[in-house]
């Protein structure tokens, strides 16, 4: 539960961060698959945001193999 939130949250996050860089950028990050981490790149937020979310696709990992 934890892990789906951190990883929503991240997600939201970027897209926020490719519109606060430009509406284009936004828009774009919402229609072209991988746009947005080309976007977050440009705007500088890219290892925050994609680090949280990996750090809950891990806690999703580890979830899962401990209800296994």
């Amino acid at each position: 539960m934890l892990g789906m939130l951190v990883t929503t949250l991240a997600q939201l996050l970027a897209c926020v961060a490719a519109f606060r860089h430009s509406a284009a950028s936004g828009l774009l990050a919402l229609l072209v698959p991988g746009y947005l981490f080309l976007a977050l790149n440009r705007s500088g937020a890219y290892w925050p945001i994609v680090g949280s979310w990996l750090a809950g696709v891990l806690a999703v990992v580890a979830g899962t193999i401990a209800l296994a």
